[in-house]
């Protein structure tokens, strides 16, 4: 480029011909597309390593939750021998079959939320110079329509991910096919062939709980109540995006026992985020009389489905149980799984977030929503600063255009 852009003011200098600066012209333009181009495709690899570095922080976070110790290959053991083993889980070591190639290594391999994932379990040294440390990603196994065969997300030695074939032999054979340089084979060590799936207790995806909660950013944070995810090991958020319904993993961001408040922020490397909240976050009281409606997943999880329930009341008292100003006292029905949903009133202002009810032994349709100005010191102690959502464009739509659209912000939270 340099040298053309020299020819160029030499040909101005010397006043020669104009075809001649043309080509020139033509020529650096050339240049220039050729190394926006590769800086494109530079920055596209760029991307796909940091999303693969993401996604191993998002794995090993969520291994990590469950209590288990992945730089210690005894305490994978110890995990192992208290919960059991399905399929490929276990600890597995690479086989040698060619000197110049890189010494054997162990990787443990752990099922996670319908995927089996493998982390090196002691520090190695690559060919590409390349260092994995202990509890670092190595590979990711999904089964295809075969148990024995499996879709495999391979980290090489260079750390590049490449996808691969892996077909299972006998419970102890693990064999990684198509892979750049030549296939690579591991051979189970641990647990003994006997001992596969003999202690295993929960069943896959069986949640222990559920409750609501809703979006206060683009960007999937979303608020609940703290004793809807207290005590969480994992956490996935069900609800409506592009017309279809859709999952995705979450973790607890901030926390206010007190107040019975929670944060939490989708963590998935499929969510893209969502479109502008409609409603708006209202901080100042409401007042006694004010119609509401509370949005939730009731019983999701049991004897009333996933499809989002709508009641709706007034707002009986600014005060909650025993004088509480925290919250008010409601008289739309909630029940068990509503916690943590929103309270709007009838301007599409969100007022509250559903909390509790009082026993119908005491006191029919007495419920208790926590003001929304409660929230903002969670939201003040954010990793990152979010703008609350403050639109107007509920206030004019008809009721049920305004649950229509309320709806596709509302989540259901499992647990377990």
């Amino acid at each position: 480029l340099n040298n053309a852009v020299l020819e160029l003011e030499m040909i101005s200098y010397n006043q020669k011909n104009y075809d001649e600066a043309q080509k020139l012209i033509l020529r650096i333009d050339s240049v220039i597309l050729t190394w926006e181009e590769n800086e494109r495709r530079r920055l596209e690899r760029q991307a796909d390593s940091l999303r693969v570095v993401e996604q191993e922080i998002q794995e090993r976070l969520r291994l990590e939750r469950k209590n288990l110790n992945l730089k210690s290959e005894q305490a994978i053991k110890d995990f192992f021998d208290k919960n059991g083993t399905e399929h490929i889980e276990g600890i597995w070591e690479s086989v040698v079959t060619d000197s110049k190639r890189q010494s054997p290594y162990r990787i443990a391999i752990i099922q996670r939320d319908g995927k089996y994932i493998g982390t090196i379990t002691e520090r190695i040294v690559t060919n590409s110079s390349s260092v994995y440390n202990v509890g670092e990603l190595k590979a990711t196994f999904e089964t295809a329509a075969s148990n024995d065969i499996l879709s495999v997300r391979w980290r090489m030695g260079n750390k590049r991910t490449e996808k691969a074939v892996g077909i299972v032999e006998g419970q102890t054979i693990l064999k990684i096919k198509n892979l750049p340089g030549g296939d690579s084979m591991l051979y189970r060590l641990y647990p003994k062939l006997e001992d596969i799936g003999k202690t295993k207790t929960t069943k896959t995806g069986e949640w222990k709980g559920n409750g609501s909660g809703f979006f206060i950013s683009e960007s999937g944070y979303i608020v609940t109540n703290h004793h809807v995810i207290d005590g969480a090991d994992d956490i996935e958020v069900e609800f409506i995006l592009d017309d279809k319904i859709q999952k995705f993993n979450a973790e607890i961001v901030q926390s206010d026992k007190v107040n019975d408040l929670a944060i939490i922020k989708i963590v998935d490397v499929n969510f893209d985020g969502v479109k502008e909240l409609p409603y708006n976050f209202k901080t100042r009281s409401s007042d006694v009389g004010t119609k509401v409606y509370a949005f939730g997943y009731p019983m999701a999880l049991t004897i009333m489905g996933k499809e989002l329930k709508v009641t709706d009341g007034i707002i009986s008292s600014k005060s909650g149980y025993d004088g509480d100003i925290t919250s008010y006292q409601i008289s739309a029905p909630i029940q068990g799984g509503n916690s943590g949903g929103p309270l709007f009133d009838d301007k599409g202002n969100l007022i509250g977030i559903n909390a509790a009810k009082l026993n119908v032994k005491v006191a029919d349709n007495v419920g208790y929503s926590i003001k929304t100005s409660y929230v903002l010191n969670l939201i003040d102690i954010l990793p990152k600063s979010i703008d609350l959502p403050s639109s107007t464009k509920l206030s004019s739509l008809p009721l049920t255009e305004q649950i229509k659209e309320i709806s596709k912000y509302v989540v259901l939270i499992k647990v377990k």
